[in-house]
């Protein structure tokens, strides 16, 4: 049987930062990324999708705006306590118009590499 493992805050370590995003690794397996990720207030990311990756979030603090769809046009609010599902190759930034960090706790699961940086979305179909 295998043992529970818990991480700490104090245990928390920087990972690779998609631009404008702080990200900080939990736990990894062959597919599956679980990370904590803060967007500083004010902050407009980069766009970018996560591949063949499903996305799964919690959002643990704050408030913000996630744009996607054909030219960057939709978008949905996401507010401390809400849970978010971002299909694979979604094309998307986040918005944190407020001054205060906006937390999440994303599960990255399937194959590749968990964030892409591209120039923007596309008018057509993403």
């Amino acid at each position: 049987m295998e043992a529970v493992t818990v991480v700490t805050r104090a245990r928390l370590g920087e990972s690779g930062d998609t631009t404008d995003v702080s990200r900080q690794e939990i736990f990894e397996t062959e597919d599956t990324i679980v990370v904590q990720s803060r967007v500083a207030g004010g902050i407009t990311t980069g766009w970018h999708h996560n591949g063949d990756r499903h996305v799964y979030g919690y959002v643990v603090a704050g408030h913000a705006v996630l744009e996607y769809g054909p030219a960057g046009q939709e978008s949905v609010e996401l507010d401390a306590g809400d849970f978010v599902y971002v299909p694979p190759h979604t094309i998307r930034r986040v918005v944190n118009p407020t001054t205060e960090d906006w937390v999440i706790a994303i599960s990255f699961v399937g194959s590749g590499p968990p964030a892409v940086s591209v120039d923007g979305p596309q008018s057509g179909v993403e």
